[in-house]
């Protein structure tokens, strides 16, 4: 019986605990998507910015999104990673996320380097394909000359001894 309730305490110690680092490893990862908006160029998690007038706030509110800690911040915790960068999206402007959105017109983002890169490589492959296939050209050796053309030429040489 002791055993047993030793047992039932471990797995609920283990399962509490991974929750708990569920929960930070996916703030960490939400906050390596996220900017801070001070200007300072640095991820939200990484502002090193003197006296930061959003860093602090910011980190309360994904804190508070990912169920990490509430820190006094009143909001509801997300459950869904992409809804908390929709919400930083809608909060703090679409230049918070570092990532683009996947819907309307951020989605180009996702479409057009991979479309480009495509597109180029077909036609790379359509030029290099045409000048394969195109006729060969003579050569001004395969040519046959006019002989008053050529008795012009042998003495040309003869003369500049090329």
């Amino acid at each position: 019986m002791k055993r047993a309730a030793e047992t039932l305490l471990l797995c609920a110690a283990v399962a509490l605990l991974m929750g708990a680092d569920s929960a930070n490893a996916r703030y960490e990862k939400l906050g390596s998507k996220i900017m801070c908006t001070c200007g300072c160029t640095e991820m939200l998690l990484k502002c090193n910015h003197v006296g930061c007038p959003n860093s602090d706030r910011m980190i309360g509110q994904l804190r508070a999104l990912t169920g990490v800690s509430s820190g006094g911040v009143s909001l509801q915790a997300l459950s869904n990673d992409e809804d908390v960068l929709n919400w930083f999206r809608r909060t703090w402007g679409v230049t918070a996320v570092v990532e683009p959105g996947t819907h309307g017109l951020e989605l180009w983002a996702w479409v057009m380097p991979p479309a480009a890169l495509g597109l180029g490589l077909l036609l790379v492959v359509i030029t290099v394909r045409r000048w394969k296939l195109r006729p060969a050209q003579p050569t001004p050796h395969d040519v046959e000359l006019d002989p008053h053309l050529k008795a012009l030429r042998e003495r040309a040489r003869r003369e500049t001894t090329i």
